[in-house]
């Protein structure tokens, strides 16, 4: 039987698909796989992809260790702690003047607004390795070294442009008229746009949120430079000195890596409908 043009598509899309999908889960699947099994399985030869005897004492020892006696278990668990709370303040304050800048740039007629929506984003161009040092120098200055707030002021000039740009390009897909029947009702510009803006950007701010959100917690560059011990230390540092330079716990790496990927994969499976409006809701201005 000969196989028409549009078979051959649609069976070279599938496959693509399908490597695709491996891709993605094989490397998941493979790191679950190590978090589970003995260490002597882990080093041993050839490479198996099942589990003889699957433990899960690595995960016990660090969601219930207690301890610095633990070593490094202990201190990735303080690490995903500190994460956590950086990540979180660092997206409420980012999300917030985000959205703050982002009215004023799209709705008030600010002299230069192009220009300035311009730089915005040309300040995304930047590596932020170009910051390490002068932030150094004046954390150094006003004792702010190895503190949470520092990394949560970082973190926050880091992503407040590109939450500026995620909301300007949604609040100009909503119809003016709404704000200006509220002005004209006596409503101010900020009571415009917390009671009525806001209120219908929903998905734009899940999406800004979100990407500032992971933005704080994968980060590595500044955590790593800017904090010594656990009262700052982040979860991204602490898997990084798993790496010991004799011997390195593969299987308490991979448990690492497991946890400190599930609340990113819990927010975009269960928010993937509003991250994806919020990401589509500023491509065509209305």
């Amino acid at each position: 039987m000969k196989l028409r043009r549009k078979d051959i598509v649609n069976i070279f899309q599938i496959l693509l698909i399908v490597m695709v999908v491996l891709s993605v889960l094989v490397p998941f699947y493979w790191t679950f796989k190590i978090s589970i099994s003995p260490e002597k399985e882990v080093r041993s030869r050839p490479i198996k992809w099942g589990v003889s005897e699957p433990s899960f004492k690595n995960y016990q020892d660090i969601l219930f260790s207690s301890s610095k006696a633990i070593g490094t278990a202990y201190t990735f668990k303080r690490g995903l702690i500190n994460s956590l709370i950086v990540s979180v303040i660092t997206t409420v304050i980012t999300v917030f003047f985000g959205a703050l800048g982002a009215y004023a740039i799209a709705r008030l007629k600010v002299k230069y607004g192009n220009a300035m929506t311009f730089f915005v984003l040309l300040t995304q161009m930047l590596p932020p390795v170009l910051l390490i040092i002068p932030l150094y120098f004046i954390a150094n200055q006003f004792k702010l070294l190895n503190t949470k707030l520092l990394l949560v002021i970082c973190y926050v000039a880091l992503n407040l442009p590109l939450c500026i740009w995620i909301m300007r390009g949604y609040f100009l897909t909503l119809p003016s008229a709404i704000e200006e029947s509220a002005l004209i009702d006596g409503c101010d510009r900020l009571g415009a746009l917390f009671r009525i803006v806001l209120p219908l950007s929903g998905p734009a701010l899940f999406t800004a949120g979100l990407f500032v959100f992971n933005a704080s917690w994968n980060e590595f560059l500044f955590a790593l430079t800017f904090t010594t011990d656990l009262k700052a230390k982040t979860m991204t540092v602490a898997m990084a000195e798993m790496i010991g330079r004799f011997r390195t716990d593969y299987g308490l790496m991979a448990t690492s890596g497991i946890l400190g990927s599930i609340l990113p994969l819990v927010f975009v499976a269960f928010f993937q409908k509003y991250l994806v409006s919020g990401i589509t809701g500023g491509a065509v201005k209305q």
